[in-house]
């Protein structure tokens, strides 16, 4: 089974390397990088391009400007070569055996979609807080609510197709929106994997944290009974890096 990796960037020259670090060191190595750039404005397409030499199959798109990665993500998934899809963000970092690991779950018990256990790369106390709540969440509402990590998903090019792939006018949780789509409209199964991927806090380390906690949870209370997505304009949601 082999894999498109899709890699969404924008100024991200400080964590890329430890991305493609991780990726070279896996165990399995049956896949291909797709590397999109949202015209940033640093050294990340030159590091990207370094890190490409590596891989034996390795794609780098420029975009003209910064679309939000829900646009970014799209525009990588339609450069796919394979049919199994791994969306990425650029500060992701991936266990050894994380490829591999995928493949065996899948091997026994299919799913279309999936997401993972996220930690966070610092070691920060109220980080580690941070990503247990929000696994617990995830976990506990799976039945009822689709959420997931847009930072390391998996996907489909079947089930990304038929659902015209993320939806590039929400402001947040574009992510949970792929998955509810998938799941609830077109039937496609979706698993919560019990494997653990790695991110960056920084998002709280550049916006206060009761402010950014607030907002998330706004967010997924106003999904969850309502059913609607907030749409750009609606909440201040600076993408910044991604």
């Amino acid at each position: 089974m082999d894999i498109s990796i899709i890699i969404i960037a924008l100024n991200e020259e400080k964590y890329i390397p430890q991305l493609f670090e991780s990726l070279e060191n896996q165990r399995s190595r049956d896949f291909e990088i797709i590397f999109v750039d949202s015209n940033s404005t640093d050294k990340t397409r030159e590091i990207a391009e370094f890190y490409g030499q590596r891989f034996r199959e390795f794609t780098l798109i420029k975009l003209e400007r910064a679309m939000g990665p829900g646009y970014a993500r799209n525009r990588g998934a339609e450069q796919a070569s394979y049919e199994r899809l791994l969306f990425l963000d650029a500060d992701t970092i991936l266990p050894p055996d994380f490829i591999r690991t995928i493949r065996k779950k899948l091997l026994k018990k299919h799913s279309d979609l999936a997401t993972f256990y996220m930690r966070t790369s610092e070691s920060s106390r109220s980080l580690r807080i941070g990503t247990f709540s929000f696994n617990f969440f995830m976990t506990l509402l799976y039945p009822v609510y689709c959420s997931g990590y847009g930072a390391c998903l998996l996907s489909t090019g079947t089930a990304h197709d038929l659902i015209n792939g993320f939806r590039e006018d929400l402001a947040i949780c574009e992510d949970c929106n792929y998955i509810k789509r998938a799941r609830r409209k077109y039937g496609f199964s979706f698993r919560i994997l019990p494997i653990i991927f790695y991110t960056s806090g920084r998002r709280t380390m550049t916006e206060k944290k009761t402010t950014l906690i607030k907002k998330y949870l706004y967010s997924h209370l106003y999904r969850l009974f309502t059913g609607k997505e907030i749409k750009r304009g609606k909440i201040r949601y600076e993408y910044g890096n991604y």
